[in-house]
């Protein structure tokens, strides 16, 4: 059971890193984006275009979301840094409160669902497969780990924090109710913030020292 639980914090950056779909924008979608923004549509047929793209949105959100809460297993595997630890802490932190906050949203909103399926297949199987291969890169006795670690964990969640941001500022900017437009904006603040600490921990203690060089 500890080795399941493992592989999954070893999955969740790389899988979150792998970034978002994109919000169903264009008419011109390929068939296979095309046929999942339909079934998503049958499932919410209540919704209009504008609502259904959005809930779109807050289904990424969500998902992603309940990824972060579980990142604080990666903890158990081979991080060493105090400095890595608490910024795990924090975005698994994150990642839970801000689950709890989108299942409160659904259920206040009947126009907002988080139950909605965006992702084409293939780009599922992209991301499973990414997340596999560098599970066994890093698997517990036989993998990497140390600083090399540390550093590629890092890299993957400033790449899915970046993602979900932006994720959250091109919402914002297509959210008409102003009470979820705040929550939007708010989002995507914390996020701003545990993007900033992130590379900035990388910049510091991973690619430079206080001489401009790159490290080891």
């Amino acid at each position: 059971m500890i080795w399941k639980l493992l592989l999954t914090a070893l999955l969740v950056p790389v899988m979150f890193a792998a970034g978002c779909a994109n919000l169903r924008t264009n008419p011109k979608s390929p068939p296979e984006t095309a046929a999942k923004a339909e079934a998503d549509g049958e499932k919410a047929p209540e919704l209009s275009e504008q609502r259904l793209m959005l809930s779109e949105g807050y289904s990424l959100l969500y998902r992603d979301a309940s990824n972060l809460d579980l990142v604080g297993l990666i903890l158990y595997v081979k991080v060493e840094s105090d400095e890595v630890d608490e910024i795990v802490t924090a975005i698994a932190k994150f990642g839970g409160e801000l689950k709890h906050d989108l299942e409160r949203i659904a259920k206040d909103y009947p126009g907002v669902r988080i139950d909605l399926d965006p992702l084409p297949e293939m780009e599922k199987r992209k991301r499973l497969a990414l997340g596999k291969d560098r599970a066994r890169y890093f698997a517990p006795i036989i993998g990497h780990g140390g600083r090399e670690y540390e550093r590629t964990v890092l890299i993957s969640f400033s790449n899915g924090i970046n993602h979900e941001r932006h994720l959250c500022h091109v919402m914002a900017e297509e959210e008409p109710d102003a009470g979820l437009k705040k929550f939007l904006m708010e989002t995507e603040e914390r996020y701003n913030g545990l993007y900033d600490r992130t590379v900035a921990l990388l910049e510091k203690e991973y690619f430079k020292n206080p001489s401009g060089q790159t490290k080891d």
